[in-house]
């Protein structure tokens, strides 16, 4: 179930109501921020006017410290109302912690640091919204206690509204502090990999036509794109290029696109037909849709 905004606050609101005194006082909601996402005037906007906490605390990233994943405190209008119009962006989510939002950093930026089955450590970004549902999922690990153990709820971007994910925090135990690890087995490597393509066809259109986009949060161009891609499949498109051209009309009109009589027409004439969708979109001519979003 995808929550609006309002529909968010209320949940949020509810869930702090109903704390005892002892823990209502230590719940802070924070908004995850890439900030290496964010232009330097929007970084020092925010830095500006929200309290911030950075992940990456360890001595060897200090170079990326800036340039990483924040937790940014405030009340939960004050996010969505100032702090989300700020770092669009850069926004990954949302969360509720109990505990110190500095120690709540801390512990998320180490947890940053994974290790392959040799052993080696890596970085990974499994704040992403297309990897955290992943992670989420793994229960039976001994880094999900780790991870979820000191948060209430996690809300990440989706293209309907905000997706819930429940954490593991209970008033009667204290936060899990352990130094487990998240280890990269090929199962979870498998899981996380989302479709390259999808990002391939995103660089590419954020690169030549950035206008189209309506939104600036990363995890929402990429679903944008990635349910694009998959309803061009769906109709029987395959070649890279054909994907690209669905992927951007949906982009510039709206995924209502694939319902216009002319566009679903040039479609199935690139699928069953020797040409292009770009030329059977030229030779059919001018959409029955509204005008797009961006000139």
């Amino acid at each position: 179930m995808s929550l609006s905004n309002e529909e968010l606050k209320t949940r949020v609101f509810e869930y702090i109501r109903v704390l005892e005194d002892k823990d209502r006082d230590s719940v802070s909601v924070c908004a995850v921020v890439e900030t290496g996402l964010l232009a330097q005037r929007e970084r020092e906007a925010l830095w500006g006017g929200f309290k911030g906490h950075p992940w990456l605390q360890q001595s060897q990233f200090e170079a990326l410290r800036p340039l990483g994943p924040w937790l940014f405190q405030s009340d939960i209008d004050t996010l969505l109302s100032k702090l989300y119009p700020m770092a669009e962006s850069g926004l990954h989510g949302l969360l509720l912690t109990h505990q110190p939002v500095a120690d709540e950093a801390k512990k998320l930026g180490q947890l940053c640091v994974v290790e392959d089955e040799n052993g080696e450590a890596q970085l990974l970004r499994y704040y992403a919204p297309h990897v955290m549902p992943v992670l989420h999922r793994r229960s039976d690990m001994r880094w999900h206690s780790r991870l979820f153990g000191s948060l209430g709820l996690w809300w990440l971007p989706g293209l309907d509204g905000w997706l819930e994910y429940a954490g593991r925090w209970n008033s009667k135990e204290p936060p899990v502090d352990s130094d487990s690890t998240i280890t990269m087995t090929p199962e979870l490597i498998q899981a996380i990999g989302s479709d390259p393509l999808t990002h391939q066809i995103l660089a590419e259109l954020e690169r030549s036509s950035p206008s189209l986009f309506e939104v600036a949060c990363p995890g929402l161009r990429l679903a944008i794109v990635d349910s694009a891609v998959d309803s061009a499949r769906m109709a029987g498109l395959d070649d890279i290029k054909d994907l690209s051209v669905f992927a951007a009309y949906c982009v510039a009109y709206g995924m209502e696109v694939v319902r216009d009589p002319g566009f679903s027409n040039a479609v199935d004439l690139s699928v069953t037909g020797p040409r292009s969708l770009a030329e059977n979109l030229e030779m059919i001519g001018p959409l029955s849709i509204r005008e797009k979003r961006h000139d």
